[in-house]
C-alpha cells in the first residue's frame, strides 16, 4: 500500500466540527462536559485533546486593522513518518504504541499500554493524552481499522468543504503546493506544515493560510529530545517483566533532573 496522508487545507475550514463528531462516533468516544473559557479562541470546544477527544478544531482570534477574523486549525496526532512515540514506548513485553505495517498508521494497543506517559514525553507535538482512570495512552489512530478495510478516515469522509482530503502522500503534497499558489494569488501568506518537519515529515499535511506566527501553539521547529536514546538505555537493565508506569516515571523524572542541572550550568 502506498504511503497515505491527509491534506488539511485550512482556508476551506468553516469550523463545523463534523470531523470531531465523526471521530467520536467511529471511535465510540463519549461526550464530555465543557465550559466557556475566557481566552483568545475561547469559542473552541472543548479546550484541548482528552481521552474522549482525539480531534479538535482550534480557533485563533486575529485582529488586523481594527477588524476581527478567525483562523481555524485541526489539532490531532500528526502521524509522523518516523514516530518518536513508537521509539519511546517501552517493551512490556511488546510495544503498545505501534506503526501498522500495512497502513503506516500509528496507534495504541490499549491492552498492552501501561500508561507510563513516555509517548507524550517524547512526542515533539505533545499529543498523546494519558487516561488516568484507565491508565492508558490515547490519541488519533489515523482510523487504521478503516484503512485496513479500504475505507477513508472518518474525519475526511464527512468534511463538507474538502478541507480534509485523503490519498497517497505524494499526491497530497502536490495538492498542497497547488493550494499554496492559489492562496498566494489571493494575497495570503500560506505555509505547508508537515512536509519536511522532523526531516521525514508527517502524514498530516497542513496548508495554513497565514504564517506560523498566527498559530502560536504549533511548533515552528519541532524536534525529538536528544535524550530518547538515553531513556531506552536506562530501561534496559530492568527487563520487560518488571516495567511499570511508576518505574518508567522515575526514569523520566531522573532524565528531567539531569537536563535541568545541565541547563543551569550552561
Amino acid at each position: 500500500m502506498a504511503e497515505k496522508a491527509i491534506l488539511l487545507d485550512m482556508e476551506k475550514c468553516i469550523a463545523c466540527r463534523a470531523c470531531q463528531v465523526a471521530c467520536k462516533q467511529w471511535n465510540e468516544l463519549p461526550g464530555e462536559k465543557t465550559t466557556f473559557f475566557a481566552a483568545a479562541g475561547g469559542y473552541q470546544n472543548p479546550i484541548g485533546l482528552s481521552p474522549s477527544t482525539y480531534n479538535l478544531i482550534k480557533f485563533y482570534e486575529v485582529e488586523e486593522q481594527n477588524k476581527l477574523r478567525w483562523l481555524f486549525r485541526s489539532h490531532r496526532c500528526m502521524q509522523c513518518v518516523d514516530p518518536a512515540c513508537v521509539k519511546a514506548c517501552p517493551v512490556t513485553p511488546v510495544k503498545a504504541m505501534t506503526r501498522d505495517e500495512n497502513t503506516g498508521a500509528i496507534h495504541v494497543n490499549r491492552e498492552l499500554c501501561i500508561g507510563c506517559g513516555a509517548c507524550r514525553e517524547y512526542c515533539p507535538f505533545t499529543i498523546p493524552v494519558i487516561d488516568t482512570q484507565a491508565e492508558k495512552s490515547t490519541k488519533c489512530t489515523f482510523c487504521f481499522d478503516r484503512l485496513g478495510n479500504g475505507l477513508t478516515p472518518a474525519c475526511a469522509k464527512v468534511c463538507p468543504t474538502n478541507c480534509l482530503v485523503f490519498g497517497d502522500r505524494d499526491q497530497i503534497l502536490e495538492m498542497a503546493h497547488k493550494a499554496v499558489e492559489r492562496l498566494k494569488m489571493k494575497g495570503r501568506h500560506p505555509v505547508i506544515y508537515g512536509e519536511k518537519e522532523l526531516s521525514t515529515g508527517t502524514k498530516k499535511i497542513f496548508v495554513l493560510p497565514e504564517a506560523l506566527d498566527y498559530y502560536p501553539d504549533l511548533p515552528k521547529n519541532p524536534k525529538v529530545s536528544e535524550d530518547l536514546g538515553l531513556f531506552n538505555e536506562l530501561l534496559k537493565p530492568f527487563g520487560t517483566l518488571t516495567l511499570t508506569a511508576a518505574l518508567v516515571g522515575m526514569v523520566l523524572a531522573k532524565i528531567r533532573e539531569v537536563k535541568e542541572k545541565n541547563e543551569v550550568k550552561s
